[in-house]
Protein backbone atom coordinates (compact mmCIF):
# COMPACT_ATOMS: atom_id res chain seq x y z
CA UNK A 1 0.00 0.00 0.00
CA UNK A 2 2.77 2.30 1.01
CA UNK A 3 4.38 1.40 -2.37
CA UNK A 4 1.87 2.43 -4.15
CA UNK A 5 1.13 5.62 -2.30
CA UNK A 6 4.65 6.64 -3.21
CA UNK A 7 4.56 5.68 -6.90
CA UNK A 8 1.67 7.50 -7.04
CA UNK A 9 2.94 11.04 -5.54
CA UNK A 10 5.59 10.16 -7.67
CA UNK A 11 3.93 10.12 -10.05
CA UNK A 12 2.20 13.33 -9.41
CA UNK A 13 5.04 15.23 -8.39
CA UNK A 14 6.11 14.45 -12.10
CA UNK A 15 3.63 15.90 -13.83
CA UNK A 16 3.37 19.41 -11.42
CA UNK A 17 7.05 19.51 -12.13
CA UNK A 18 6.56 18.85 -16.09
CA UNK A 19 3.42 21.49 -15.56
CA UNK A 20 5.14 23.85 -13.77
CA UNK A 21 8.66 23.49 -16.40
CA UNK A 22 5.48 24.30 -19.41
CA UNK A 23 4.72 27.37 -17.82
CA UNK A 24 8.08 28.88 -16.58
CA UNK A 25 9.27 28.70 -20.72
CA UNK A 26 6.00 29.97 -21.57
CA UNK A 27 5.08 26.81 -24.12
CA UNK A 28 1.54 26.43 -23.18
CA UNK A 29 0.13 29.65 -24.88
CA UNK A 30 0.22 30.86 -27.99
CA UNK A 31 0.25 34.01 -30.89
CA UNK A 32 -2.39 36.17 -30.90
CA UNK A 33 -3.69 35.66 -34.28
CA UNK A 34 -5.86 37.97 -36.37
CA UNK A 35 -7.99 36.41 -38.91
CA UNK A 36 -9.97 37.77 -41.70
CA UNK A 37 -12.80 40.35 -41.09
CA UNK A 38 -15.84 39.66 -41.89
CA UNK A 39 -16.56 39.64 -45.61
CA UNK A 40 -20.57 40.47 -45.51
CA UNK A 41 -21.06 43.73 -46.69
CA UNK A 42 -23.05 46.31 -44.93
CA UNK A 43 -26.44 46.13 -45.65
CA UNK A 44 -27.63 49.40 -48.23
CA UNK A 45 -30.83 49.54 -45.97
CA UNK A 46 -28.58 50.66 -43.24
CA UNK A 47 -26.36 53.41 -45.22
CA UNK A 48 -29.48 54.67 -46.31
CA UNK A 49 -31.55 55.46 -42.95
CA UNK A 50 -28.35 57.34 -42.02
CA UNK A 51 -28.56 59.71 -44.78
CA UNK A 52 -32.19 59.81 -44.87
CA UNK A 53 -32.17 60.81 -40.71
CA UNK A 54 -29.68 63.40 -41.68
CA UNK A 55 -31.59 64.99 -43.84
CA UNK A 56 -34.97 64.93 -41.70
CA UNK A 57 -33.13 66.08 -38.96
CA UNK A 58 -31.66 68.98 -41.34
CA UNK A 59 -35.18 69.85 -42.48
CA UNK A 60 -36.10 70.21 -38.70
CA UNK A 61 -34.01 73.20 -38.17
CA UNK A 62 -34.60 74.83 -41.16
CA UNK A 63 -32.01 73.73 -43.15
CA UNK A 64 -33.08 72.51 -47.09
CA UNK A 65 -30.03 70.46 -47.42
CA UNK A 66 -27.95 68.81 -44.55
CA UNK A 67 -24.15 69.02 -44.88
CA UNK A 68 -22.04 65.65 -45.71
CA UNK A 69 -21.55 64.16 -41.78
CA UNK A 70 -18.99 61.58 -41.44
CA UNK A 71 -18.45 59.93 -38.25
CA UNK A 72 -14.96 58.05 -37.57
CA UNK A 73 -12.75 57.00 -34.59
CA UNK A 74 -8.55 57.94 -35.48
CA UNK A 75 -7.44 56.07 -31.73
CA UNK A 76 -8.62 52.88 -31.84
CA UNK A 77 -6.78 50.14 -29.87
CA UNK A 78 -6.86 45.71 -29.89
CA UNK A 79 -5.40 43.46 -28.07
CA UNK A 80 -1.68 44.21 -30.48
CA UNK A 81 -1.33 46.61 -27.54
CA UNK A 82 -0.19 45.78 -24.14
CA UNK A 83 -2.67 47.73 -22.03
CA UNK A 84 -5.37 46.52 -24.09
CA UNK A 85 -4.26 42.73 -23.40
CA UNK A 86 -4.43 43.71 -20.23
CA UNK A 87 -7.98 44.74 -19.59
CA UNK A 88 -9.03 41.89 -21.85
CA UNK A 89 -8.03 39.40 -19.45
CA UNK A 90 -10.55 37.97 -17.21
CA UNK A 91 -9.41 39.05 -13.84
CA UNK A 92 -9.90 42.48 -14.38
CA UNK A 93 -13.18 41.78 -15.93
CA UNK A 94 -12.30 41.67 -19.79
CA UNK A 95 -13.99 39.44 -22.60
CA UNK A 96 -10.84 38.20 -24.00
CA UNK A 97 -8.45 39.42 -26.83
CA UNK A 98 -9.91 41.52 -29.52
CA UNK A 99 -7.11 41.38 -32.45
CA UNK A 100 -7.43 44.67 -35.28
CA UNK A 101 -10.20 41.61 -37.54
CA UNK A 102 -12.08 42.39 -34.55
CA UNK A 103 -12.19 46.39 -34.89
CA UNK A 104 -12.74 46.48 -38.57
CA UNK A 105 -16.14 44.11 -37.89
CA UNK A 106 -17.05 46.51 -34.60
CA UNK A 107 -16.46 49.44 -36.55
CA UNK A 108 -18.21 48.58 -39.86
CA UNK A 109 -21.83 46.41 -38.08
CA UNK A 110 -21.31 47.81 -34.21
CA UNK A 111 -20.56 51.69 -34.30
CA UNK A 112 -21.78 52.26 -37.45
CA UNK A 113 -18.60 54.12 -38.36
CA UNK A 114 -17.71 55.84 -41.95
CA UNK A 115 -13.86 56.16 -41.19
CA UNK A 116 -11.34 54.42 -38.66
CA UNK A 117 -7.78 53.97 -38.39
CA UNK A 118 -5.76 51.29 -35.86
CA UNK A 119 -3.16 52.98 -34.04
CA UNK A 120 -2.00 50.49 -31.59
CA UNK A 121 0.96 51.33 -29.60
CA UNK A 122 3.84 51.07 -31.86
CA UNK A 123 5.74 50.06 -28.50
CA UNK A 124 4.55 46.65 -28.86
CA UNK A 125 3.89 46.26 -32.56
CA UNK A 126 6.77 43.49 -33.22
CA UNK A 127 7.42 42.75 -37.06
CA UNK A 128 4.70 40.32 -36.93
CA UNK A 129 1.77 42.37 -35.35
CA UNK A 130 2.83 45.16 -37.92
CA UNK A 131 2.37 42.89 -41.13
CA UNK A 132 -0.85 41.25 -39.49
CA UNK A 133 -2.27 44.69 -38.85
CA UNK A 134 -1.24 46.09 -42.24
CA UNK A 135 -2.51 42.77 -43.79
CA UNK A 136 -5.94 43.09 -41.42
CA UNK A 137 -6.27 46.91 -42.82
CA UNK A 138 -6.45 46.14 -46.31
CA UNK A 139 -8.83 43.20 -45.97
CA UNK A 140 -11.08 45.39 -44.13
CA UNK A 141 -10.75 47.88 -46.85
CA UNK A 142 -11.55 45.19 -49.40
CA UNK A 143 -14.46 43.78 -47.51
CA UNK A 144 -16.29 47.44 -47.46
CA UNK A 145 -16.81 47.19 -51.06
CA UNK A 146 -15.52 49.16 -54.20
CA UNK A 147 -13.16 52.00 -53.45
CA UNK A 148 -15.59 54.60 -55.28
CA UNK A 149 -17.94 53.60 -52.80
CA UNK A 150 -17.18 51.82 -49.23
CA UNK A 151 -19.38 51.00 -46.40
CA UNK A 152 -16.07 51.75 -44.43
CA UNK A 153 -12.66 53.43 -45.01
CA UNK A 154 -10.10 52.09 -42.98
CA UNK A 155 -6.26 53.48 -42.51
CA UNK A 156 -3.24 52.04 -40.43
CA UNK A 157 -1.48 53.63 -38.15
CA UNK A 158 0.02 53.61 -34.80
CA UNK A 159 0.22 55.57 -31.53
CA UNK A 160 3.75 56.88 -30.71
CA UNK A 161 3.53 57.07 -26.91
CA UNK A 162 6.28 59.50 -25.53
CA UNK A 163 6.01 60.26 -21.40
CA UNK A 164 7.98 62.38 -19.81
CA UNK A 165 9.16 62.87 -16.21
CA UNK A 166 8.77 66.60 -16.26
CA UNK A 167 6.95 69.01 -17.83
CA UNK A 168 10.07 70.04 -20.09
CA UNK A 169 10.27 66.58 -21.40
CA UNK A 170 6.69 65.78 -21.72
CA UNK A 171 5.18 65.20 -25.48
CA UNK A 172 2.49 62.99 -24.86
CA UNK A 173 0.74 60.53 -27.33
CA UNK A 174 0.60 61.11 -30.93
CA UNK A 175 -1.77 58.53 -33.33
CA UNK A 176 -0.18 58.64 -36.66
CA UNK A 177 -2.72 57.84 -39.15
CA UNK A 178 -1.05 57.29 -43.06
CA UNK A 179 -3.14 58.35 -45.95
CA UNK A 180 -1.78 55.24 -47.99
CA UNK A 181 -2.71 51.17 -47.19
CA UNK A 182 -1.02 49.38 -50.27
CA UNK A 183 1.64 47.57 -49.21
CA UNK A 184 4.33 49.72 -51.61
CA UNK A 185 3.38 52.75 -49.49
CA UNK A 186 3.46 51.26 -45.93
CA UNK A 187 6.69 51.93 -43.96
CA UNK A 188 8.57 48.57 -42.87
CA UNK A 189 7.33 49.58 -39.57
CA UNK A 190 5.86 52.02 -37.11
CA UNK A 191 8.31 54.88 -35.01
CA UNK A 192 8.25 54.11 -31.01
CA UNK A 193 9.01 56.81 -28.90
CA UNK A 194 12.02 56.12 -26.39
CA UNK A 195 12.50 56.53 -22.73
CA UNK A 196 9.96 55.30 -20.37
CA UNK A 197 7.15 53.47 -22.58
CA UNK A 198 9.80 51.76 -24.16
CA UNK A 199 11.23 50.21 -21.27
CA UNK A 200 7.17 49.65 -19.93
CA UNK A 201 6.72 47.58 -22.95
CA UNK A 202 9.68 45.95 -23.68
CA UNK A 203 10.63 45.08 -19.80
CA UNK A 204 7.16 43.65 -18.51
CA UNK A 205 7.74 40.08 -17.32
CA UNK A 206 5.17 38.37 -14.91
CA UNK A 207 8.16 36.30 -13.27
CA UNK A 208 6.86 34.12 -10.58
CA UNK A 209 3.08 35.44 -11.73
CA UNK A 210 3.12 32.70 -14.90
CA UNK A 211 2.77 30.29 -11.95
CA UNK A 212 0.15 32.00 -10.39
CA UNK A 213 -2.16 33.67 -12.71
CA UNK A 214 -3.07 30.51 -14.19
CA UNK A 215 -3.95 29.19 -11.15
CA UNK A 216 -5.80 31.92 -9.58
CA UNK A 217 -8.15 31.70 -12.55
CA UNK A 218 -7.63 28.20 -13.77
CA UNK A 219 -10.92 28.00 -16.13
CA UNK A 220 -9.68 31.00 -18.39
CA UNK A 221 -5.64 29.91 -17.85
CA UNK A 222 -5.37 30.04 -21.63
CA UNK A 223 -5.93 33.45 -21.43
CA UNK A 224 -2.82 34.01 -19.15
CA UNK A 225 -0.60 31.60 -20.98
CA UNK A 226 -1.05 33.52 -24.10
CA UNK A 227 -0.48 37.08 -22.19
CA UNK A 228 3.06 35.30 -21.13
CA UNK A 229 3.75 34.74 -24.71
CA UNK A 230 2.89 38.25 -25.55
CA UNK A 231 5.06 39.46 -23.11
CA UNK A 232 8.21 37.51 -24.11
CA UNK A 233 7.06 38.64 -27.72
CA UNK A 234 7.12 42.22 -27.34
CA UNK A 235 10.76 41.86 -24.92
CA UNK A 236 11.83 40.41 -27.84
CA UNK A 237 11.30 43.59 -30.61
CA UNK A 238 14.51 44.75 -31.54
CA UNK A 239 14.98 48.59 -31.80
CA UNK A 240 17.14 49.75 -34.58
CA UNK A 241 20.81 51.05 -33.48
CA UNK A 242 21.93 54.27 -33.85
CA UNK A 243 22.84 55.13 -37.39
CA UNK A 244 20.64 51.72 -38.65
CA UNK A 245 18.45 52.87 -41.06
CA UNK A 246 15.08 51.39 -39.71
CA UNK A 247 13.60 48.14 -41.29
CA UNK A 248 11.26 45.17 -41.21
CA UNK A 249 13.51 43.61 -38.12
CA UNK A 250 14.04 46.28 -36.14
CA UNK A 251 11.91 49.43 -34.04
CA UNK A 252 12.64 52.90 -35.39
CA UNK A 253 12.62 55.09 -32.48
CA UNK A 254 11.80 58.78 -32.19
CA UNK A 255 12.36 61.16 -28.94
CA UNK A 256 10.87 63.91 -30.12
CA UNK A 257 7.55 64.87 -32.07
CA UNK A 258 10.24 66.64 -34.29
CA UNK A 259 12.44 63.62 -34.34
CA UNK A 260 9.22 61.45 -35.41
CA UNK A 261 8.31 64.24 -38.20
CA UNK A 262 11.60 63.75 -39.62
CA UNK A 263 11.11 60.19 -39.64
CA UNK A 264 7.64 60.30 -41.35
CA UNK A 265 9.57 63.09 -43.90
CA UNK A 266 12.26 60.67 -44.72
CA UNK A 267 10.09 57.82 -45.60
CA UNK A 268 8.14 59.87 -47.66
CA UNK A 269 4.65 59.53 -45.62
CA UNK A 270 1.36 61.29 -46.08
CA UNK A 271 0.43 60.72 -42.54
CA UNK A 272 -1.27 62.97 -39.30
CA UNK A 273 -0.20 62.91 -36.21
CA UNK A 274 -2.86 63.65 -34.08
CA UNK A 275 -1.51 64.55 -30.46
CA UNK A 276 -3.60 62.57 -27.19
CA UNK A 277 -5.81 64.95 -24.82
CA UNK A 278 -3.85 66.03 -21.93
CA UNK A 279 -6.33 65.28 -19.44
CA UNK A 280 -5.37 62.31 -17.18
CA UNK A 281 -2.39 61.45 -14.87
CA UNK A 282 -0.81 58.11 -15.43
CA UNK A 283 0.39 59.56 -18.43
CA UNK A 284 1.12 62.89 -17.49
CA UNK A 285 3.47 64.53 -14.88
CA UNK A 286 2.41 67.27 -12.85
CA UNK A 287 2.54 70.90 -14.45
CA UNK A 288 2.84 69.86 -17.71
CA UNK A 289 1.71 72.33 -20.67
CA UNK A 290 1.84 72.59 -24.27
CA UNK A 291 5.04 74.74 -23.75
CA UNK A 292 7.46 71.92 -24.73
CA UNK A 293 5.19 70.67 -27.53
CA UNK A 294 4.96 74.47 -29.53
CA UNK A 295 8.49 74.99 -29.37
CA UNK A 296 10.41 75.43 -32.79
CA UNK A 297 10.06 72.06 -34.28
CA UNK A 298 8.30 70.04 -32.32
CA UNK A 299 4.76 71.28 -33.83
CA UNK A 300 4.40 70.88 -37.64
CA UNK A 301 1.18 72.16 -39.01
CA UNK A 302 1.48 69.60 -41.90
CA UNK A 303 1.35 66.77 -39.29
CA UNK A 304 -0.53 68.32 -36.63
CA UNK A 305 -4.11 69.65 -37.86
CA UNK A 306 -5.92 67.78 -35.04
CA UNK A 307 -6.24 67.33 -31.59
CA UNK A 308 -7.35 65.26 -29.17
CA UNK A 309 -9.66 67.00 -26.90
CA UNK A 310 -12.20 63.96 -25.73
CA UNK A 311 -11.12 60.22 -25.23
CA UNK A 312 -12.26 57.43 -22.50
CA UNK A 313 -9.64 59.08 -20.77
CA UNK A 314 -11.40 62.67 -20.24
CA UNK A 315 -12.05 65.94 -21.59
CA UNK A 316 -9.29 68.07 -22.13
CA UNK A 317 -11.02 71.48 -22.52
CA UNK A 318 -10.54 71.87 -18.80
Amino acid sequence: MMRRLGVFALGVAFALGVYVALLWWGLLGSSLESPAPNAVRVPPAWSEQRIRAQREAALEIGEAEADQILFGDLHVHTTYSGDAFLWSLPLLQGEGAHPPADACDFARFCSGLDFWALTDHAESLSPARWQASADAIRACQKASGPAEAPDLLSFLGWEWTQVGLTPESHYGHRNVVLRHVDAARVPPGPVAATGQSLDLFQNADLGVLRLLLPLLDFPSRQAYYDLDVYLRETSGIRTCSEGEEPHADCLALAATPQQLFERLDAWGLEALAIPHGTTWGATTPPGASWDAQLEAGQHDPRRQPLLEIHSGHGNSEE
